[in-house]
């Protein structure tokens, strides 16, 4: 640059040296938009250098290496000249701001640090707590309850009388058979012995009519005994039968007296439960607003004395 100028204010030389810029990005058919997307840089940094405004820029560092990027995009020869010009008009330490020396960079949370393995541990754990009290309250008693006594009633059932038991000499128990009552019988045992007694003093005929007699009676009586004996068992092992319709969603479970599951699934609105099984059933209904209608071998079936909080169990036959 001669004297005239260095003389001249350096507001106008920037104007001046940037608008050379301008007519040959324009020369060449660029947008300034089009030239800011092609250098990665913001529009307006190339209206300030292209303005002369330096205080548009982040400082003359960076001001150099986008002048110089821009330069080499427009085919501009003598790159290193032309910001020579540019540093001589604004000087090398003419900035808005200065460049700060970085003393601490905050290191990221990373999945593999202890807070962060803590905080997911307390937070599974948490979700895993809340869904076991969930799932206990609404179903967790119903295998506690009600299997043990099932439990019971086979037990008490198959468990022999002690008076059944005998001890040998050796230390081995034997298991004596159960004996009858029968009243009948026994009286015509009896009468039998009394007749033999008397039969000396009777005739052949009236000895001949006692014993027919006799043996008549303990034929009828055991069969009657008989008869007694299978009815009962009939009724006590006899299979029962419940159904259930339902007018909402609910989860229903039943197992009959082996503990087997007849039924164990949720129940939906126009839905129904059908099942027959050994007694004593064991029930369980989560929501019992949810039963429409409730049948116990063919007869209606209140649930209501059997619900808790809205959770129905129950055994089938109901203990006296």
């Amino acid at each position: 640059m001669n004297n005239e100028e260095q003389e001249r204010q350096p507001e106008v030389l920037a104007e001046e040296w940037g608008a050379r810029l301008t007519s040959v990005r324009e020369s060449r058919s660029i947008s300034i938009e089009q030239a800011a997307a092609d250098l990665n840089l913001p529009t307006e940094y190339l209206r300030c250098i292209e303005a002369g405004r330096l205080e548009g820029l982040p400082s003359m560092v960076f001001a150099r290496g986008y002048i110089r990027a821009y330069l080499k995009m427009l085919g501009i020869d003598g790159i290193d000249a032309r910001v020579a010009e540019y540093v001589a008009i604004h000087g090398e330490g003419s900035s808005n701001g200065a460049i700060r020396p970085v003393s601490r960079v905050r290191q990221q949370v990373k999945m593999g640090d202890p807070l962060m393995k803590l905080f997911t541990w307390v937070f599974v754990l948490a979700i895993l707590g809340v869904s076991i009290w969930w799932w206990q309250t609404q179903y967790g008693g119903f295998d506690a309850t009600s299997e043990p006594e099932g439990e019971g009633i086979e037990n008490a059932s198959s468990a022999p009388d002690a008076g059944d038991v005998v001890m040998l000499e050796n230390g081995t128990a034997t298991l004596a058979l159960p004996t009858l009552d029968d009243s009948p019988v026994d009286e015509g045992l009896s009468n039998k012995a009394a007749v033999d007694e008397e039969q000396a003093e009777l005739t052949e005929e009236e000895r001949k009519a006692l014993q027919d007699a006799i043996d008549a009676t303990p034929k009828s009586a055991e069969a009657g005994a008989a008869l007694n004996g299978s009815s009962q068992v009939l009724d006590v092992n006899a299979d029962i039968t419940i159904s259930a319709d339902f007018v909402a969603e609910c989860w229903v479970s039943i197992k009959d007296g082996d503990g087997k599951k007849l039924f164990n699934n949720l129940r939906g609105k126009g839905q129904s439960v059908n099942v027959t099984g050994k007694p004593p059933l064991s029930i369980l209904i989560g929501a019992a607003d949810a039963v429409g209608s409730f049948r116990y071998n063919g007869a209606t079936f209140d649930l209501a004395p059997f619900s808790n909080k809205n959770v129905v169990r129950l055994n089938l036959p109901v203990s006296e």
